[in-house]
C-alpha cells in the first residue's frame, strides 16, 4: 500500500519539476553577458556571479519557438544556465549569441521545389534552396513535419534540416509537388 503523504501520478511529476525549475538558474537578459574569447570559445558569464566557458546554447522550443529561452550547456552537456528573452541582450552579447545558434541551427530554406520522386523506398527531392540547388532523399513521410499549416521542416536521410517558411508562397507547381508529400 502506498504512502498517502506521497505524491502520486501527476502530482509527483508536478513536484519533480517544481524541483528542476528552482535548481535552474533562469536569469533575466540584462544580467547576461555573451562573448567570444581568440580562441572562439563562447563565454557566458552573469553579473555578480559565475562564468562558464566554452558553452554550447541551445533554443529550449527550436521547432515551436513557444517559448523565449535559450538553455547554456557545458561540455558535459549539463545545464548552466537558462537565459530568458535574449532579445534584451546588449548588442554585441545577442549578435555573439545569434551567430553561434545560427552556425549551430543552419537551415537551408527551400524556395522552389523541381522534382520529387520515389527513388527505391525513399522520396528523392530536387529543390532550389537560399543556397542553392539541392538534391537528397527522404526516408519516411514522418520526416516531413508541417507546422502551423504553412511551415514544412524537412530531415533527410543524412540528417541534414531544410525548411519551407510558407508553403503559400512557392511557385504553383512546387505547392502541387509538396501535396503529394504531405
Amino acid at each position: 500500500m502506498s504512502d498517502p503523504r506521497e505524491p502520486l501520478g501527476d502530482a509527483r511529476e508536478a513536484a519533480g519539476w517544481e524541483a528542476e525549475i528552482e535548481r535552474l538558474q533562469i536569469t533575466a537578459p540584462e544580467r547576461v553577458r555573451v562573448w567570444r574569447d581568440q580562441f572562439r570559445r563562447l563565454h557566458v558569464q552573469v553579473e555578480g556571479g559565475d562564468e562558464y566557458v566554452d558553452v554550447k546554447p541551445m533554443p529550449v522550443f527550436p521547432v515551436s519557438e513557444a517559448a523565449d529561452y535559450v538553455s547554456f550547456l557545458d561540455s558535459k552537456d549539463k545545464e548552466v544556465l537558462l537565459l530568458r528573452d535574449p532579445r534584451g541582450l546588449d548588442p554585441d552579447s545577442r549578435k555573439a549569441l545569434e551567430d553561434e545558434l545560427g552556425r549551430t541551427y543552419f537551415v537551408p530554406k527551400i524556395t522552389r521545389v523541381h522534382q520529387i520522386e520515389d527513388a527505391h523506398g525513399a522520396a528523392r527531392w530536387e529543390v532550389e534552396t537560399d543556397r542553392g540547388y539541392r538534391v537528397f532523399d527522404i526516408r519516411d513521410r514522418e520526416d516531413v513535419r508541417v507546422i502551423r499549416r504553412t511551415r514544412v521542416l524537412l530531415q533527410d536521410a543524412d540528417g541534414n534540416r531544410f525548411e519551407i517558411e510558407d508553403i503559400r508562397e512557392l511557385d504553383e507547381r512546387s505547392q502541387r509537388l509538396l501535396d503529394t508529400e504531405i
